[in-house]
């Protein structure tokens, strides 16, 4: 889905939030302000998440990372993602600000999964990654590369049962690149939908 970038940087590297306000203002830039400026705000404060606002829309935003170096995805999420995907983000991010790898988190939120800490979508879940101010790697595992802003995107989680072939997609090799899918079977489904503006109003480029 994504195209390769520049160099590697330096791997792993623990999770660091920005001063207060500019973590704030990074986290409400994942979604236009109609829906940032009424969710619950989430920030990382040493090795935790700490909520430091609370919105009226049900939503919530927060900054996730992974383990490379300058890596920042503001992610905003609606009713159900932050009731069940949240907590997950804020599990990986907070694992990794520990110095766990990203193999031990996986087994961590596997586990999680398993003894139901975690929870999966009853519905399907949004959630917005549309802040020009992104800086997404192909992987959090040591082989990804950087890839930067890319492109303002949502994220719909859906039951591991999904199949692309309900999008009429093939399940390889499709030309469709405004939506991509990615299936585990496991935990769940996700379908990837690029939109033609950033979070601020900006148009993205060419679809």
């Amino acid at each position: 889905m994504l195209a390769q970038g520049a160099a590697k940087r330096a791997y792993p590297v623990p999770p660091k939030p920005l001063p207060a306000a500019e973590e704030i203002a990074l986290a409400v830039s994942a979604a236009p302000d109609e829906i940032s400026s009424r969710s619950d705000v989430y920030v990382l404060r040493g090795t935790a998440f700490v909520k430091v606002r609370t919105g009226t829309n049900g939503g919530a935003c927060m900054v996730g990372r992974d383990l490379h170096e300058g890596s920042r995805y503001p992610i905003c999420f609606d009713r159900e993602a932050a009731r069940t995907e949240l907590p997950r983000e804020m599990m990986e991010g907070s694992l990794r600000a520990k110095g766990q790898s990203e193999d031990a988190v996986i087994q961590a939120v596997d586990a999680a999964y398993a003894s139901g800490k975690l929870r999966k979508p009853t519905v399907p879940a949004l959630a917005y990654m549309m802040s020009p101010q992104q800086v997404l790697f192909s992987s959090p595992q040591a082989d990804g590369f950087r890839v930067g802003s890319w492109w303002p995107h949502v994220m719909i989680t859906t039951t591991p049962s999904f199949s692309p072939a309900q999008l009429g997609l093939l399940s390889k090799d499709s030309k469709v690149d405004v939506i991509s899918t990615d299936v585990d079977g496991k935990r769940h489904a996700v379908l990837t939908v690029k939109v033609p503006k950033w979070s601020d109003g900006k148009a993205a480029g060419k679809m």
